[in-house]
């Protein structure tokens, strides 16, 4: 599933986070995020069906 990440987008995460971003470098962040999403869509190719889940767990019994 591709998630469009614009200009507006950024500006709305921004808003949400609380944080401001000058508005000449909304597309830069935007294109960064556009490919990071591809990437991480990328991963949902992969073929895990005979991948067992691993947990590991500290030594020192902490989490």
């Amino acid at each position: 599933m591709k998630m469009p990440v614009d200009r507006d987008t950024v500006s709305e995460l921004a808003r949400l986070a609380g944080i401001e971003i000058a508005d000449n470098e909304l597309e830069e962040i935007a294109n960064r995020f556009s490919s990071l999403m591809e990437e991480l869509d990328r991963l949902n190719e992969l073929d895990l069906a005979n991948i067992q889940p691993v947990t590991i767990f500290p030594e020192d019994g902490e989490a």
